[in-house]
């Protein structure tokens, strides 16, 4: 499982459409909806329940959707603290001197 198929599904579900989540993350409609049939092969269950051109959540999808959304932010809060910590000690300025 890739956290590239994962952020896709995110998209997908906050956006509430394939072709709208493909623009948000700059790819084609059909990487998108190919990503997402990989990870549910890779996971085992259906995520979603694709219907013409709507789809709708499975119970399954609805965990793994708000699992997913933590984790995002989690990893988000990851990244800019290790951002801080690296520029914290970049920016940090050492005088000696010699004493007579």
């Amino acid at each position: 499982m890739l956290l590239r198929q994962i952020q896709y599904f995110v998209a997908v579900v906050d956006c509430g459409s394939f072709t709208e989540a493909a623009e948000q993350c700059y790819i084609s409609q059909s990487a998108v909806s190919q990503q997402i049939q990989a990870l549910e092969k890779e996971l085992g269950v259906s995520l979603l329940i694709r219907e013409k051109r709507r789809f709708s959540l499975t119970p399954a999808g609805e965990y793994f959707y708000m699992r997913c959304k933590g984790l995002q932010k989690e990893i988000d809060d990851i990244c800019h603290e290790t951002s801080r910590i690296g520029q914290d000690a970049e920016s940090v300025l050492r005088i000696g001197y010699l004493c007579c």
